[in-house]
């Protein structure tokens, strides 16, 4: 399944000076086969992307964006450039300058999943690269529409391939991706073939054993790839956290337990979640049913993801009106007549000032009074600008009396003793812990050592510190 579109040519070409090699220690001798370098969300959280180097041949696993730093910047008032450019200046979007010269080796761009920390700069990055694109059916659905948005054309094809493939890149490279389960659909760990070791790209996962759309984890790859991996490059957000991550069953569990056990006969009542979160979203839709409101989603990003999922066959949303552009929500609310009859689910769940929540709430599109009910079906972003919007907007929905749910939520990411588990399943060689600062880190190895790997087996490293495998 893949998908051709015209070429054009990119004219950001600019350069930063190439990044000095950093090897790994004791392994200098002869030319470098096989390399890993990191291009962004390195002992740090966001614009995640890694380049595979085998001999004169690269691979790019993921092309995020930074989002703070992304919205931050794109939120304000005047007109802002848009561009690689100008994303990688402000530290919103992968530096791929550092591969310099190297750019035209780059034989496929691969993603894992469609959250925009890790395909969001696709459409401002891909075309610098000579090549294809590519992910599973949803992840690329997601990718084709982020391009007409952008009103731009891939250089190279957006190429589908199903959950657990295995596909050949070149005569030294191919690509394996692995169901893995997270909070959107057809996640997918990358397994990098070489002639000189497999490198495992897992970024983001969770081990969810109930989830509410999909498959399980493809367990019983994991369990034959045992001491194989010579590289794993993990996800350890919530190293920290002592826990399993709970099952996505669970957050279907609590929505029950609010909507249902609240008093809300005569209220009004709105949700916001992840637009990119189908199963949250199918879940939201049956509660509506169970408790006779008519499900309505206000919002662009929910009307791309919504239509994404069901134009790949994932999950079917007929049975919900959906109003998809910005200036349709005014006229559309106000036309409704008995809004206790609805359950709205509308964007803006980390409180950003031009998303349709906050302009419900600012604007009265739909007047909020005593006992009506907001939920965040989310976890809040902790960064400046998020927690400021979210502190903003909950401060005026209070002024409105309105009630509040926060945190009706179970993250996508795994958290201690699914690293604990992972680990103890892959048996990897050595480890890269990412999507995390240092003090995540720093926790993960921890549980690496008390797992038994030795200090030089885990390696933290930075944005631009290339890793030698062989």
């Amino acid at each position: 399944m893949s998908t051709q579109f015209r070429k054009h040519s990119n004219t950001n070409t600019q350069q930063r000076p190439k990044q000095p090699r950093r090897q790994h220690p004791g392994r200098n001798n002869g030319p470098t086969k096989l390399e890993i370098i990191p291009l962004g969300g390195f002992s740090e959280v966001g614009r995640n992307s890694v380049a595979i180097r085998c001999e004169d041949e690269i691979v790019i696993l993921d092309l995020g964006l930074m989002m703070d730093r992304y919205i931050e910047y794109t939120d304000s008032d005047d007109l802002v450039e848009i561009s690689g450019r100008k994303l990688i200046e402000i530290g919103a979007a992968p530096d791929v300058n550092i591969l310099g010269k190297e750019k035209k080796n780059v034989v496929g761009i691969l993603l894992t999943h469609a959250h925009l920390d890790h395909i969001g700069a696709v459409p401002y990055l891909a075309n610098r690269f000579d090549c294809d694109i590519h992910a599973t059916p949803f992840t690329t659905e997601l990718v084709r529409r982020m391009y007409e948005d952008e009103r731009r054309h891939p250089r190279g094809r957006l190429v589908a391939h199903d959950v657990n493939d295995r596909f050949v890149l070149t005569d030294k490279i191919q690509a394996e991706f692995i169901s893995v389960t997270h909070s959107t659909p057809q996640t997918v760990m990358i397994l990098i073939h070489t002639p000189y070791g497999k490198v495992l790209y897992c970024n983001d996962f969770k081990l969810d054993n109930n989830p509410t759309l999909g498959p399980k984890p493809n367990y019983a790859r994991l369990r034959e790839l045992a001491g194989t991996v010579d590289y794993l490059i993990l996800d350890t957000l919530y190293a920290e956290h002592p826990i399993k991550t709970p099952s996505e069953k669970i957050a279907e569990e609590m929505l029950k337990d609010v909507l249902l056990g609240t008093q809300s006969k005569g209220a009004k009542i709105i949700i916001t979640t992840f637009s990119s979160h189908i199963a949250r979203l199918r879940a939201i839709v049956n509660v509506a049913k169970m408790m006779k409101r008519k499900p309505v989603f206000l919002g662009r990003s929910l009307r791309k993801y919504v239509e994404a999922a069901q134009d790949v066959g994932i999950a079917d949303f007929s049975d919900v009106e959906i109003v998809g552009y910005g200036n349709k929500v005014k006229p559309y609310l106000k036309r409704i007549k008995n809004p206790e009859r609805y359950l709205f689910v509308a964007t803006g769940n980390q409180g950003e000032p031009k998303a349709t929540l906050a302009r419900i709430v600012n604007q009265r599109l739909l007047p909020l009074t005593d006992n009506d009910i907001v939920i965040f079906s989310c976890k809040m972003i902790p960064v400046p600008v998020t927690i400021e919007n979210r502190k903003r907007l909950e401060n005026e929905l209070q002024a409105q009396h309105v009630r509040i749910f926060t945190d009706i939520h179970v993250s996508g990411h795994g958290a201690r003793e699914d690293h604990r588990d992972l680990l103890n399943t892959l048996k990897p060689k050595h480890i890269i812990p990412t999507h995390a600062e240092m003090k995540g880190l720093g926790a993960f190895k921890e549980l690496a050592l008390e797992v038994g790997y030795k200090p030089e087996q885990i390696r933290i490293v930075r944005n631009g510190e290339r890793v030698r495998v062989k």
